[in-house]
């Protein structure tokens, strides 16, 4: 199973900086049933929510801080920085820079990766972090990592990002050790070695970082034969979703609903999907609706139900005996579930006005 890399954007760095059923018995069953084995498309949904490929969306780290006074302008630079103020953070970081100060170094490179103020230019940021970390600053060795694993603004050199990653890693920032592992496991910059890559992993995981543990879980869910445990993947599972962690929040509310390396507990599962399906996630909202249709975990609510699976083929996931469902419903069931679905979130319109037939 490949680990997808953690790439680190610095759009979002700034506010980073700031701190360190009623249908019927038989109706029922089918829909129970149907929790529990999911149909063709909505598998595939789920698959693509637990098996990310390599290098998915990237995701926000912290960069830098300080972590010892060297006089005011320092402060005052990543002050500045906080408050959105950055050509000031770069009038005052720019001597404290030219004088070796590593976090001062480290900022302006941030500046230049992000364009914050000044003119975006890669080239430099890279410049600017390979100083930081040569005066010492391991995050800073992070972000060059990064930029050398992307071929941003550097020659693209995977080795070279694995030594750096290697670097980030000794001062357990979880970034590092989380695409280090990633590397191991890939061969790719560093020896394949996927032991190697499951230890950082778990390094990584024990440190608190979300993904981490969810990866982790993965691993003990769906590795190899030697790797699965369903009771250490349950526990990392829960971990990562009790982080917020959406993803895992769905597969959480999986195990929990079938009882695989947990006890059982269709409620809790229940309240799992709904947190997911309230962030937005598409899979989460179709399992809600059919914990709604099947009244299991939740009193049977085919309205709601219906609200929710109105919301999830709105955003991609395709469930037919679902919209059959819908169709069993009164008119007036159908246009209330179209208003609480159109109140939560926009739905697409069906080309006919019928909740149950095919989206355009």
């Amino acid at each position: 199973m490949l680990l997808p890399m953690r790439l680190i954007p610095v759009i979002a760095l700034a506010a980073a900086l700031t701190v360190s059923a009623s249908t019927g018995t038989t109706a029922q069953t089918d829909a129970a049933q149907e929790t529990q084995n999911l149909p063709p498309a909505e598998e595939r949904a789920s698959e693509e929510q637990k098996r990310l490929p390599l290098f998915p969306s990237p995701i926000d780290i912290a960069p830098p801080l300080p972590v010892a006074t060297d006089g005011e302008n320092r402060d005052f630079a990543y002050g500045a920085f906080q408050r959105g103020w950055y050509l000031t953070a770069f009038s005052l970081a720019t001597p404290l820079a030219e004088a070796g100060n590593a976090q001062s170094q480290t900022l302006i490179g941030v500046l230049y990766e992000a364009g914050y103020g000044i003119p975006q230019d890669k080239e430099k940021a890279a410049s600017w972090y390979e100083l930081a970390t040569n005066a010492g600053d391991k995050r800073a060795a992070v972000r060059l990592a990064l930029l050398y694993l992307a071929g941003d603004g550097v020659p693209q050199d995977k080795e070279k990002a694995g030594e750096l990653f290697e670097i980030g890693a000794e001062a357990e920032v979880t970034e590092a050790i989380y695409n280090l592992a990633v590397l191991y496991q890939s061969g790719e910059g560093r020896p394949y070695n996927p032991g190697r890559a499951l230890e950082l992993l778990q390094k990584a995981a024990e440190l608190g970082d979300a993904e981490a543990q969810y990866s982790l879980a993965l691993v003990f869910l769906e590795g190899t034969e030697e790797e699965r445990d369903e009771r250490r993947g349950a526990f990392w599972m829960g971990r990562a979703a009790r982080r917020g962690y959406v993803p895992a929040q769905v597969y959480y509310g999986i195990l929990r609903f079938q009882g695989r390396g947990v006890d059982p507990n269709e409620s809790e599962a229940a309240d799992w999907f709904e947190r997911a399906a309230r962030a937005g996630n598409p899979v989460a909202m179709n399992r809600l609706a059919r914990i709604y249709f099947a009244g299991r975990g939740r009193g049977a609510d085919p309205v709601e139900g219906a609200k929710w699976h109105l919301l999830a083929r709105s955003a991609g996931v395709s469930d037919l005996q679902l919209d059959g469902r819908i169709s069993s419903l009164s008119a007036d069931e159908r246009k209330e579930a179209r208003e609480k679905a159109q109140a939560f979130g926009q739905v697409i319109p069906t080309a006919a006005g019928d909740p149950a037939a095919e989206s355009p």
